[in-house]
């Protein structure tokens, strides 16, 4: 689910639902095996580095038997979109599926980190005794959501050959400049660039 009321510095915890845990190792390995997927399935049409994120919600995912659906109530004001794996269903707020034909940076962050939620299977269960957000950060549902989507929009070799310089990876990759910045401190923080 991405919120749109979140603060520029992150979450103080976690956010989502406690997960199997993964780190950014492994979701950058899951990255890694469906990147020639999606490939193969067309969505770098429009350039080697810029992952179509209208193509993966309207053809790949549909190929997949997986519905979407653009809501414009006023229960989804806070939230741009959520998925729900096992109904195979991704809802996605109005103005956010309809900016994602003009490459809004947001929407397509939001559709790739609903697919990437589809990916690694994050569906909603309850464990006893499980409080939100007490749980470590690489169990979080949307941590790990959200790292998957770095990783599929701005895979690491992308970021060593454009240098780091912000305004290329946003170019190129089509994300937004805090979506950038938070890849190249993440990168950095694990000494990968």
């Amino acid at each position: 689910m991405v919120v749109l009321n979140e603060s520029p510095f992150g979450p103080k915890r976690p956010s989502g639902y406690k997960v199997a845990p993964m780190n950014r190792r492994q979701l950058r390995a899951v990255a890694d095996e469906l990147r020639p997927v999606l490939i193969d399935a067309g969505c770098y049409r429009k350039g080697p580095n810029y992952l179509d994120a209208s193509h993966l919600l309207e053809n790949v995912l549909h190929r997949a038997e997986y519905t979407f659906h653009p809501e414009d109530s006023p229960e989804l004001v806070e939230t741009a979109a959520f998925a729900i794996p096992e109904r195979r269903l991704i809802v996605i707020r109005q103005d956010v599926y309809e900016k994602l034909e003009q490459g809004n940076a947001f929407s397509r962050y939001t559709v790739v980190h609903e697919f990437s939620h589809i990916v690694l299977d994050h569906a909603v269960t309850l464990h006893r005794g499980a409080v939100l957000g007490q749980h470590e950060w690489w169990e979080d549902s949307e941590w790990q959501a959200n790292n998957l989507t770095a990783e599929l929009l701005m895979p690491v070799d992308v970021v060593r050959a454009l240098q780091g310089n912000l305004e290329q990876m946003q170019a190129q990759c089509g994300v937004s400049a805090q979506a950038a910045e938070n890849r190249l401190k993440n990168l950095r923080n694990e000494r990968l660039i």
